[in-house]
């Protein structure tokens, strides 16, 4: 039986989903957006691409609130959840913490038709996705985040260091995350920093 797991155990890609500009070279690296900011253009794209009136009663809320709540975003993925099975395919709720600390909601659920991957997709649109974006992409968990790379880069300064690839005194984190990667790739795996630093999805 093969299942799609949504957001709970993609955790580990926070990293990505969480650090603004994570495709970005450091140097052109864009300043995370305000909520305001990107609220508004998840909500448009939400009314563009199917949300139900949960979903965007949630995202709309939001924006006189300043925030996805946990609640919130536990509410959508449960609605998502409960779609899938209303819809006589199989899913259960899922909840994992980031090293971070950032509780991310998810689900999964049955994967072995098309057909149960095109439910899957439109629960989602309809109940879950844009406020699953919102709330992981937020300045509250970018700043969890950013904490803890800001706490874990000291370790990868190390670890760089001991393998012969000193990082710049003056190098940001992200420039000193993004040198550990290429060392990674360099190295075919045979030095990752980012792994002995317990950071994931970079």
């Amino acid at each position: 039986m093969r299942e799609i797991r949504r957001g709970a155990l993609v955790a580990a890609m926070l990293g990505c989903v969480i650090l603004a500009g994570c495709d970005s070279e450091p140097a052109t690296q864009a300043e995370p957006e305000s909520f305001d900011t990107l609220v508004a253009s998840a909500i448009d794209e939400a009314k563009a691409g199917g949300a139900g009136e949960a979903q965007l009663a949630i995202l709309e809320r939001s924006q006189s609130e300043g925030e996805v709540s946990l609640e919130d975003a536990r509410a959508a993925t449960r609605a998502a959840v409960d779609c899938i099975n209303a819809a006589g395919s199989s899913a259960t709720y899922e909840e994992a913490t980031g090293k971070s600390g950032l509780i991310v909601p998810g689900h999964s659920s049955l994967a072995n038709t098309d057909e149960q991957l095109a439910l899957a997709d439109k629960c989602d649109a309809q109940e879950y996705w844009w406020v699953f974006m919102v709330y992981t992409s937020q300045p509250t968990s970018q700043g969890l985040q950013d904490a803890y790379l800001e706490q874990q880069v000291p370790l990868v300064r190390s670890c760089l260091e001991k393998n012969g690839h000193a990082a710049p005194s003056d190098a940001t984190t992200i420039e000193v995350l993004r040198q550990a990667t290429d060392v990674k790739t360099e190295s075919d795996g045979a030095v990752d920093c980012l792994a002995e630093a317990k950071i994931e999805g970079f």
